[in-house]
């Protein structure tokens, strides 16, 4: 008996034109330990913000996705009003 005799029928996955499926653990819950260690990862400087790109632009959880996507946005929106704060008081 074949796995085709109970009508099971595989995915197709043509590697030419089509972006391969994403893994299982893409869309699970982000555990407490795991936001530990990005918090600290991000804190520290230089290293925190590489951290940030390769969360936001990897293959890694969508949570972890849209936090660093955001955590990126708040930062450049920082950057920019503490620059323009600083030429405004010189």
């Amino acid at each position: 008996m074949d796995y085709n005799d109970y009508n099971y029928k595989q995915p197709h996955f043509d590697s030419r034109d089509h972006t391969p499926p994403r893994h299982s653990w893409d869309t699970s819950e982000v555990t407490i330990g795991t936001w530990i260690v990005v918090l600290i990862l991000i804190a520290i400087p230089f290293v925190g913000f590489i951290v940030l790109l390769v969360l936001a632009f990897g293959d890694h959880n969508e949570s972890l996705k849209n936090f660093a996507k955001a955590t990126l946005i708040l930062l450049v929106i920082g950057f920019f009003l503490t620059m323009l704060g600083v030429g405004c008081s010189i």
